[in-house]
C-alpha cells in the first residue's frame, strides 16, 4: 500500500463518534484528514418508542430490522424474544446490536434495498418493527410492505444539521479539499446545501449515498466497492492517485 502525497486534505463528514475509523484508515495511507461533522444524531426516547419496544418484548413482531449503528445503539438492552428474527444492514450495525445484548439472525452486507431482497418470504401474520432515523429513506419499509410484511415504523433518532466552522464551509465551496467522503444520503444532502466546488472529487460509501449526490446535481468520482470504512478509504486513495482530467479548452474560432 503506497502512501499518498495529497496537496489538499480530505474532508470526512461523519457525525461525532463515527468518523474515527475512517480517518485512521485514511491517515495510515498518508492522507491528511479534516473531520468535520455536518449533522449530529439525536436519540428519540419517548412513549412511541417505549411502546414499540414493549410490544417487541411481548413477541408482537416476527422480525426486527435495523439499518444503522445509531438505531442499534438506541435499542441497546431491549429484550428480543427467541421467536423474533433480527436483521441488520452491515457488520457495524450487527456488532452494535450484539454489544447491546441483541442477537442477530442475518446480516445484509450492502444497503437497505439488498436487505429487502434477502428477507425471507412473508408468511401469514409476518410483522416487522423498523426503528430508524426520522429522515430514513422509504426503501426498506415500502419494500417490505410490497413483499407482504406488516411494518411498524418508529423513530429511533433524528439528524440535526451542524454548522461547520467558516473555514470548512468556505473551503468546501472554494476547492480547498482534495476529496469529500460521504457516508449517507443525509450527509450528502447537507454537503450539497453548503456547496461543493467542482474541483473536489466526491467519494461515496454506497448506492443510496451516490443517488443522493446525483439528485443534487453533483458527480460521484468513485463509489466504494463495499460499504465499509476500509473500502471507502481505498476508494479515496484511488481517486487521489488518479491523474486529473485534461483541461477543457474553449473551441477555436475558425480562421
Amino acid at each position: 500500500m503506497s502512501a499518498v502525497a495529497a496537496p489538499r486534505p480530505v474532508l470526512v463528514t461523519r457525525p461525532a463518534g463515527r468518523g474515527e475509523t475512517l480517518s485512521t484508515e485514511l491517515e495510515r495511507r498518508g492522507i491528511e484528514v479534516v473531520h468535520q461533522p455536518l449533522i449530529r444524531l439525536v436519540a428519540e426516547h419517548g412513549e412511541e418508542l417505549d411502546a414499540a419496544l414493549a410490544r417487541l418484548r411481548d413477541g408482537a413482531y416476527t422480525h426486527l430490522v435495523v439499518t444503522s449503528r445509531t438505531a442499534a445503539e438506541v435499542l441497546a438492552g431491549a429484550l428480543v424474544p427467541p421467536g423474533t428474527a433480527v436483521h441488520a444492514v452491515g457488520k457495524g450495525t450487527a456488532e452494535e446490536l450484539r454489544r447491546g445484548g441483541i442477537p442477530v439472525s442475518h446480516v445484509a452486507a450492502g444497503s437497505g434495498a439488498e436487505l429487502v431482497e434477502e428477507m425471507p418470504p412473508a408468511l401469514a401474520g409476518a410483522s416487522v418493527l423498523f426503528p430508524a432515523s426520522a429522515a430514513a429513506s422509504r426503501t426498506v419499509p415500502e419494500g417490505l410492505r410490497a413483499r407482504g410484511y406488516r411494518v411498524h415504523e418508529v423513530t429511533a433518532y433524528r439528524p440535526v444539521p451542524v454548522e461547520p466552522p467558516a473555514a470548512v464551509a468556505v473551503g468546501l465551496a472554494t476547492g480547498r479539499f482534495g476529496a469529500l467522503a460521504l457516508t449517507s444520503p443525509m450527509i450528502a444532502r447537507r454537503a450539497a446545501a453548503l456547496g461543493v466546488h467542482a474541483s473536489t472529487p466526491i467519494v461515496t460509501i454506497g448506492d443510496p449515498t451516490s443517488a443522493a449526490v446525483r439528485t443534487k446535481g453533483l458527480a460521484v468520482a468513485l463509489q466504494a466497492h463495499e460499504p465499509t470504512d476500509t473500502a471507502l478509504a481505498q476508494a479515496v486513495q484511488q481517486v487521489l492517485q488518479s491523474p486529473p482530467p485534461p483541461p477543457i479548452r474553449p473551441p477555436q474560432e475558425p480562421r
